[in-house]
């Protein structure tokens, strides 16, 4: 039988986290469909770099979560997207629902130009903050965390249970991360 998406059966939730290879988001999506199946979902992740070159050039994951299987694996009309760089914004506009919630870095994403009147955007200053808490190492679980808080149809303990089946021991600065991200978007709900 299949789970619920947002208290409610049947429906299909679709996220896009961006930014520059090397910043850790395609874990973190991979991270947030695993905790989808936590809590009995469906769930698909895909990874895109756009460059010659993994680490700096334009990387994605595409989260797709449902109560029912998933017949198309890409996203279609993103709900969320985090987009820590410009391009990460620019380049992923066109993917994103009218009503959408665009997360992106307060300090490396100033213009939002091009995102639709309808959509709601928060500004947060994910890659500082998680550097000035000694988190810089584990910032896309800290963005992940900000994800959760805002608009993710997973609980924050079904992340924290993902992480520490992933890191074990290690799983500790992780979970604080995570818990600091969240922490750092409750003045946006």
């Amino acid at each position: 039988m299949p789970g619920e998406l947002n208290g409610r059966p049947g429906g299909r939730w679709e996220a896009v986290l961006a930014g520059e290879g090397g910043q850790g988001l395609v874990v973190a999506g991979i991270i947030l469909g695993e905790a989808a199946v936590v809590e009995g979902l469906e769930a698909v992740q895909c990874q895109w770099v756009l460059g010659s070159a993994t680490r700096g050039s334009l990387s994605r994951s595409e989260v797709v979560v449902s109560s029912e299987p998933i017949a198309f694996p890409r996203v279609r009309r993103a709900g969320v997207l985090l987009a820590l760089t410009p391009p990460a914004l620019s380049r992923h506009l066109s993917l994103l629902a009218r009503d959408a919630l665009v997360i992106v870095d307060a300090d490396y994403v100033p213009d939002v130009r091009g995102v639709g009147s309808a959509a709601r955007v928060v500004r947060l200053p994910i890659v500082r903050g998680a550097s000035e808490l000694g988190l810089g190492r584990s910032m896309n679980v800290y963005a992940l965390g900000a994800v959760v808080a805002l608009g993710a149809p997973v609980k924050p303990e079904s992340v924290e249970e993902v992480l520490r089946r992933r890191f074990g021991p290690k799983a500790e600065l992780n979970v604080r991360a995570l818990q600091a991200g969240i922490q750092l978007a409750a003045g946006c709900r």
